[in-house]
C-alpha cells in the first residue's frame, strides 16, 4: 500500500465536507480543528496551526486555499526533522526499541530486506529473550529472507545475545546489525535501565555506534505515543522512529505531533504484513495523503 493511498476514506473525506459546505471562517476553524484534535494532533500543536490559518485566511477563503494553508502549516511541523536514514556505507548498527506489541520484530526483519536489497551485507540480533516467541519469530524471518540471526534461549540475559551479535558483526564481513530488542513499558525503569546496559555493550566494541536508535510505534497508539517517545529517548537516546501497522485505520496525528514536540524524524513506515510492506517516510507523501491532494 503507498503512503499516499491510506487516508482515503478517513479524514480526507471530511475535511473535504467540511471546506465545501459554506461555513464562516470562524465556524470552519472551529470544525477544523476539533477534527484535528481528533486526529490525534496534540492540542498545542493544533493551537498553532489553527492560529497560523486564521491570520492567513480571507473572511471568503475557499476550499482550495483552506486545502493549500492546512497542508503549508502541517508540512512546516516537519522543518528541521527531514535526514537518511543511515549512512549508505560503511558498519552501522540499528538499535530497535519500543513497548510490547509495536511491531519491533516485524519491522526489524522488514527493514534488514530494506538493506539487503540495497546491497548491505544484514546480520539480526534477537535479543528479545523474554518474549516465548521472541527468538523463533526473527529466525523464522532470517530463514525466509536468507539473514543470518543470532539468538538466545528465552529468559537468556539479551546482553549476551547483543555480545555474541557484536562478535559476528565484527569479525565477519556483515557491515549492518539491526537489533531486535524486548518490547517494554517506558513506565517500568527497571526494564528502561536495561535498555542503557544494551548500548553500554554496544559502545564497548564500537564507541561511536549504535549508528541508529529507533523507536518504533504502533501507529494505532494515539497520544500515548507522545509519552512513549519522551521516556524512551531518556533512556536510549533515540534519534528516530518506525511508525508500524500504519494503515487507513489509522489517525497519524501521532506524527505530526511528535514531530513538533519532539524534533524526532519518522524515517520508515509499515503499511502491511510481508517483509516488502516498508515505505521510507515522505512528509508530503503523507501530508497529501492525510488531506487528499
Amino acid at each position: 500500500m503507498a503512503l499516499r493511498e491510506l487516508f482515503k476514506k478517513t479524514f480526507q473525506t471530511r475535511l473535504a465536507e467540511l471546506f465545501s459546505a459554506g461555513r464562516d471562517k470562524e465556524e470552519t476553524l472551529g470544525e477544523l480543528e476539533e477534527m484535528l484534535i481528533l486526529a490525534d494532533i496534540s492540542l498545542p500543536v493544533v493551537a498553532g496551526i489553527i492560529a497560523n490559518i486564521r491570520k492567513k485566511t480571507r473572511g471568503n477563503a475557499g476550499k482550495e486555499e483552506y486545502n493549500e494553508l492546512l497542508c503549508q502549516e502541517l508540512l512546516a511541523v516537519f522543518a528541521g526533522t527531514r535526514r537518511s536514514p543511515l549512512a549508505p556505507s560503511g558498519k552501522s548498527i540499528i538499535l530497535l526499541v519500543g513497548i510490547n506489541g509495536s511491531g519491533k520484530t516485524t519491522t526489524a526483519a522488514k527493514l534488514a530486506r530494506h538493506y539487503q536489497n540495497r546491497g548491505r551485507s544484514v546480520l539480526l540480533a534477537a535479543a528479545d529473550t523474554f518474549r516465548a516467541a521472541g527468538s523463533t519469530q526473527l529466525s523464522l524471518w532470517g530463514e525466509k529472507l536468507g539473514i543470518p540471526v543470532v539468538s538466545g534461549e528465552r529468559g537468556a540475559d539479551p546482553g549476551s545475545v547483543v555480545f555474541n551479535s557484536l562478535q559476528s558483526w565484527q569479525n565477519k564481513n556483515f557491515d549492518l546489525l539491526v537489533i531486535d530488542t524486548a518490547g517494554r513499558m517506558q513506565s517500568k525503569d527497571n526494564l528502561m535501565k536495561e535498555l542503557e546496559k544494551i548500548v553500554k555493550i554496544i559502545r564497548k566494541f564500537a564507541p561511536d555506534q549504535p549508528a541508529e536508535t529507533w523507536l518504533v510505534l504502533d501507529a494505532s497508539t494515539g497520544q500515548n505515543a507522545l509519552v512513549q517517545a519522551e521516556k524512551f529517548r531518556e533512556f536510549s537516546a533515540i534519534n528516530g522512529m518506525v511508525l508500524a501497522k500504519l494503515d487507513g485505520t489509522a489517525k497519524g496525528g501521532t506524527i505530526i505531533s511528535i514531530a513538533a514536540q519532539m524534533k524526532l524524524p519518522v524515517l520508515f513506515t509499515g503499511v502491511g504484513e510481508t517483509e516488502n510492506d516498508l515505505c521510507e517516510f515522505s512528509e508530503r507523501e503523507f501530508v497529501e495523503s492525510l488531506l487528499g491532494q
